[in-house]
C-alpha cells in the first residue's frame, strides 16, 4: 500500500510542532515515479496564476502574483528561499504539447540529520543508516495555458542515501509554496531536539525502508 509521507519542519515563527504525518496521498497529489513520468503526467489544481510582461516563459511564471500572498513575486519567494542549497529553473513540453516550467530546489539537509543523529544514543547511532542522506531534492511543476495563465499542478520531493537508494513522494503544492513564502526551513536543525530527534529517526527509518 502507497503512504504519503510529508515531514514538516515549523520554525520559531509559526504554528504547530516538527512533525511526521502520513496519510494515502488524495486525487490532487502526483504519485509518479521519476522525472520521465512527471512530464508525462501532471494534474490540474484550480491555482491559476495570470502571466505578466512579454520576456520568456520562465520569466511569465517567476512575474506571477499568487493570491495567497501578493506582497513579493514566485520568483522572489522561491530565488530567495534560504532552505535551498542549490536551485535551478528550467523548461520543457509534455508529448501532448503543454509548456512546463519547472523549479528545482536542493534543500539543506545535511547539517539536519547530522544534528538529529548526534541527538541519539550511541547503539541508536550506530544503526541509523537511515540517517545518511546524501541529497534532498524538491521540484515545483507550473503549466502554462493557452489564455495567458498558469498553475501549479505538481511538486514532488526525492531523497537520495549515500548507498544510492531513493526515495520519491509527492506533495500538496500550496502548502509547499507557502514554506516558500513564508522563508522557512524545510529541515531546520534549530528545532531540533532530543525528542524530536528520536521522532525523526523513527520517519527516515520508515521511508528508508521504502526505498530503492
Amino acid at each position: 500500500e502507497y503512504f504519503h509521507y510529508l515531514i514538516l519542519i515549523k520554525t520559531s515563527n509559526s504554528t504547530g510542532s516538527l512533525g511526521f504525518y502520513a496519510s494515502k496521498p488524495s486525487i490532487h497529489t502526483f504519485t509518479g515515479r521519476g522525472e520521465r513520468n512527471m512530464k508525462k503526467a501532471l494534474l490540474v489544481l484550480p491555482v491559476a496564476l495570470a502571466l505578466t510582461g512579454c520576456g520568456s516563459e520562465i520569466d511569465s511564471v517567476k512575474d506571477g502574483i499568487m493570491d495567497f500572498n501578493k506582497t513579493i513575486t514566485l520568483g522572489q519567494a522561491l530565488d530567495n528561499w534560504k532552505s535551498c542549497n542549490d536551485s535551478n529553473w528550467e523548461t520543457f513540453e509534455t508529448d501532448n504539447g503543454v509548456t512546463v516550467v519547472q523549479f528545482t530546489c536542493s534543500h539543506k539537509i545535511l547539517g539536519f540529520v547530522e544534528k538529529a543523529k548526534g541527538l541519539l544514543s550511541k547503539k541508536e547511532q550506530a544503526q541509523a543508516s537511515y540517517f545518511n542522506i546524501a541529497s534532498n531534492v524538491q521540484t515545483f511543476q507550473f503549466t502554462l495555458n493557452q489564455d495567458d495563465s498558469f498553475q501549479i499542478d505538481n511538486v514532488q520531493v526525492e531523497t537520495t542515501w549515500e548507498d544510492g537508494t531513493k526515495f520519491n513522494d509527492s506533495q500538496k503544492p500550496v502548502e509547499q509554496l507557502e514554506t516558500a513564502y513564508n522563508n522557512n526551513f524545510n529541515f531546520d536543525p534549530a528545532q531540533l531536539n532530543k525528542a524530536s530527534a528520536a521522532q525523526m529517526a523513527y520517519s527516515f527509518h520508515i521511508i528508508k525502508s521504502r526505498a530503492k
